[in-house]
This record gives structure tokens, C-alpha cells and sequence, in this order.
């Protein structure tokens, strides 16, 4: 099937557009080869070079302009209704930003290939007010972008002396306004959000509440792994765009129970209150999933229903207990995400069925949590092995644990067993090393590019033995409780 143009009606840097395009079709396509604003290079096309880096503004409910990076080889254009996409050509002013004067003063541009990815990714974290206006905040901002000519150090220092001429600018203030005011930004950012309002009230630009037939439909939503996978066929799909149909909710609580949209982001799993209330850490782990621009698309659904058996969040919602709930024809089930996965890539979810929410049980303060994961790099990359532990506990009692892996089988792994014999038992080193002999017969790790079955048997080991060593360092010091296993 294929589809018809429709016409996609959004701000372009400062002008309001009409675009007739395939609502599927990347707007990375579509600003190079209809608007001709080529600055927004193609490299990679998977969003991992952050090449063609764009910011996208959104209208909150207080009639605020959210703006985050996103990589427009995963942006369909079917998304960017009543919404203002901001490319490196709508960053130009009457003089160079001073992103763009430090750039070329420290000699950052080199070939010029990866600047305007740069451009935009410094200028989406001056523009955050998340991130400190300091090193930690820049490397957080460029985290997703590369550079084959290898010249890091003078990107970072084009970076550093953008931050600190306009920090003192910046602190404590909407970081927009003082932004334009202060030549970081054009003039016109000023005027969109009376311009997008304006848009929203000409109709409902932007949510379609009509959900096809299930069984006929792809579905897209943050689309990372569809678009790198089969984006050539887009035009010749018939597809869905999620994110279309009604504002993605944050977290809630709700009979018990911490739940989420599964269209929501990974970063946006990450950013909110409530669900930071419960992991405090979700942070750290936040940094080792892929990139900022990356996870402002990467939704949990999907990385659910990916059924990688490496899934980063997964591995975390199975020590959590979660529970997805299914959706079709107006009817709801609910299913153990430990009995989601039937085998490699293979489902308990019918064609026509849909995951529409995640959630997990609510805990008390006696309940601790930890993820770890091991990649071949350190930051954006895949894991090779992952682990989480849920353990609540009573004094020096575990009342009970709940302990994922990933990596070592066909899907993601809920350990029942290793689970089920820490559960009533007292915290101590003979308990965890019986722990650990039960956990490595649950599952038979096969060898990959990755790494060897022996290796991932090992690295799975050592992550589950540094879940105590990090969650109750008191009784476990770490040198004493590795050299217990030798």
C-alpha cells in the first residue's frame, strides 16, 4: 500500500509551512531535498554520527516551548505537525552564535562534515535547562556526535568557551530569552510559541484518535530500529505513527502500581519524578543507553518488543516485576513481562495486539535496586551482558529478590530459581555464592561476535556478585568478596 501525500503543517526555523509528504518519509530527506537546506548532512543514517542533529519544539501544557535534539534520520515527518523543527540554518543570526564563533576560533571545524551536528547538539544544551552549564553539561549535549577527522579536543574546547561566555548570561534565567538576548539564538525563537499556538488553534493538529486495524499496520514510534532496519520500504508500507494518536502521559500511579506509556522515551523514563523516586540511579543508567538525541526517540514499547535478548531497559523492568498491558479491539489484557518472551524474537502477543502500558508494583524504602551492564565500549553501545537485582530486606534478612539477565540465552532472562533461593534468606557471602551456583544453571550462554559462551558466563557472574557490592558495600567489600570466588 501507498500512502498519499498528506499536507504537514509546522514551523521550519522562522517561517510556517505547508509540506506535502509521505507522513513516514524522514525529515532528513525532506529539508535536504524539497527545502534544499543541505546543512543537515546524512552521514550514518542510524542515528548513531549525529550528522543531521535537528531540534525539535514542542508546546507543553503551560503553553511553554519544550525544545530537545533529535537525529532526523529517525524523525518521520508525520510528527512534526504544529510543532517548530529548527535546523543548523535556523540557528544563523546577523553574527556568528558565539557556538559558532568558538567553533572556528579553536579551530573545531577541520573538514566541516560533523560541524553543524555539533553546532546544533551545543546549542540544544545551552538551551536545556537540565543540563549545567559546565563540562559534565557538554559532553552530555555532543555525547551522540562523531568526528572522523578525530579532533575531539578542539571541539571540547569550542564547546567549553561557548558555555563560558555565556554562562553568567544564562543561570537562573529562561534559558530561550536570555539565549536571543544574548546573540545564542535568532531573535525570532522569541515569537514561536505565540506562532505555535496560533497553529494549534486553526484545529487539532495533532492528534488523530482513529487507530487502524492492527493486524494490516506497521507501527512506528520512536522508530531506531525500524527506519535503520527498513526505511527504504516506508513509502511502499502501510504505517502508523503512535505518537500521532494522543499526547504520550508521564509516569503515574495507579492501583498500586508505577505506570508508564509505552510510547514514552527513554530519556523521558529517565527525566521523570516519579519514576526517579523509585531508581534513583536511573540517571547513570541513562548514560550508558545510547545518545541524548537517540533517547529523546528510543521508547521503552519498543525496546520491549524489539525482544532483543541485550535490552537494556528490559533487563531492568524484568527485575522490577513488570507487567505490560495488551490492547486490542478495545479489550485489555495484562502479562507477566517475564512470560512476554516465548523465544528468540517471538512473542505471547498476537499481530493485532498492542502493548500499550508498562508497569511495576510500587516499593518501600527497604527495597533496593541496581542494573549493570557491560559493553565493548563504555558508551553507546549494545551490552554484551546485563543483569538487575530487585531485593527488599528485612535487617539482615532478604524477605525477597527478583534477578534479570541478558545476553546469556535467547531472550531476556528472569532468573526464578536464584530469584526464589535468596528469598528468606540471611545477607551473607555463603548465601550469595549459593546464589550464584543455582543462577549459572539457568541458563546456556551461546558465543557471538560479543564475546565467547565462557566469557558471558564469567561477565554474568561478576555482574550479579556486583549487585552486592554496590547495594550493601558493608557487608560485602569488594577485593574481600571477589577474591572469595578465586
Amino acid at each position: 500500500m501507498v500512502h498519499k501525500l498528506e499536507n504537514i503543517r509546522f514551523i521550519l526555523n522562522h517561517s510556517v509551512v505547508n509540506a506535502p509528504s509521505h507522513p513516514g518519509m524522514l525529515a532528513l530527506d525532506y529539508v535536504r531535498q524539497v527545502f534544499q537546506l543541505t546543512g543537515t548532512k546524512q552521514g550514518c543514517k542510524e542515528g548513531d554520527c549525529g550528522a543531521c542533529n535537528v531540534i525539535l519544539g514542542e508546546l507543553d501544557a503551560d503553553g511553554f516551548v519544550q525544545y530537545k535534539p533529535i537525529t532526523s534520520c529517525l524523525l518521520p515527518m508525520g510528527e512534526l505537525v504544529g510543532k517548530h523543527l529548527v535546523t543548523i540554518e535556523g540557528l544563523n543570526g546577523p553574527e556568528l552564535s558565539p557556538v559558532q564563533s568558538a567553533m572556528v576560533e579553536c579551530g573545531g571545524t577541520q573538514c566541516g562534515y560533523c560541524t553543524p551536528g555539533f553546532v546544533v547538539a551545543m546549542t540544544a544544551g545551552l538551551m536545556a535547562p537540565k543540563l549545567p552549564l559546565n563540562e559534565e553539561g557538554l559532553m552530555y549535549a555532543i555525547g551522540g556526535n562523531l568526528c572522523r577527522c578525530t579532533g575531539y579536543r578542539s571541539i571540547k574546547e569550542a564547546g567549553m568557551q561557548a558555555i563560558n561566555s555565556l554562562a553568567s548570561k544564562l543561570q537562573g534565567k529562561d534559558r530561550i530569552r536570555a539565549l536571543c538576548e544574548s546573540g545564542g539564538l535568532p531573535e525570532y525563537f522569541l515569537k514561536i510559541p505565540d506562532q505555535l499556538k496560533a497553529l494549534a488553534a486553526e484545529g487539532d493538529l495533532n492528534v488523530d484518535a482513529v487507530v487502524p486495524d492492527l493486524s494490516k499496520t506497521t507501527f512506528i514510534s520512536g522508530g531506531t530500529d525500524w527506519y535503520v532496519q527498513r526505511g527504504e520500504d516506508v513509502f511502499e508500507t502501510d504505517i502508523t505513527l503512535l505518537n500521532t494518536k494522543k499526547p504520550v502521559q508521564s509516569a503515574c500511579e495507579r492501583d498500586g502500581y508505577i505506570v508508564m506509556d509505552a510510547r514514552m522515551t527513554s530519556e523521558a523514563f529517565a527525566d521523570d519524578p516519579l519514576v526517579k523516586s523509585y531508581l534513583s540511579d536511573v540517571d547513570a543508567y541513562n548514560l550508558l543507553i545510547a545518545s541524548w538525541p537517540v533517547r529523546t526517540r528510543a521508547t521503552i514499547g519498543g525496546n520491549i518488543c524489539n525482544a532483543s535478548p541485550i535490552a537494556d531497559t528490559t533487563c531492568l523492568l524484568l527485575a522490577l516485576e513488570s507487567e505490560l498491558v495488551l490492547s486490542k479491539a478495545g479489550e485489555e489484557r495484562v502479562v507477566a513481562l517475564k512470560d512476554f518472551y516465548l523465544g528468540y524474537k517471538e512473542l505471547n502477543k498476537s499481530p493485532d495486539e498492542m502493548v500499550v502500558e508498562i508497569r511495576f508494583p510500587k516499593y518501600g524504602s527497604e527495597t533496593k535496586v541496581n542494573w549493570e551492564k557491560v559493553s565493548k565500549r563504555r558508551w553507546l553501545d549494545i551490552s554484551t551482558v546485563n543483569s538487575a537485582l530487585k531485593i527488599e530486606i528485612a535487617g539482615d534478612t532478604v524477605r525477597k529478590a527478583t534477578l534479570a539477565l541478558g545476553g546469556v540465552a535467547a531472550t531476556p532472562l528472569y532468573l526464578p530459581k536464584a530469584s526464589e533461593l535468596l528469598s528468606g534468606k540471611q545477607l551473607t557471602m555463603d548465601t550469595v555464592l549459593e546464589m550464584l551456583d543455582v543462577a549459572m544453571t539457568e541458563f546456556k550462554p551461546i558465543g557471538d561476535v560479543r564475546g565467547s559462551a565462557r566469557y558471558k558466563r564469567l561477565l554474568a557472574r561478576q555482574l550479579m556478585l556486583a549487585h552486592f557490592t554496590k547495594l550493601f558495600p558493608e557487608i560485602f567489600e569488594e577485593e574481600a568478596t571477589y577474591a572469595a570466588l578465586r
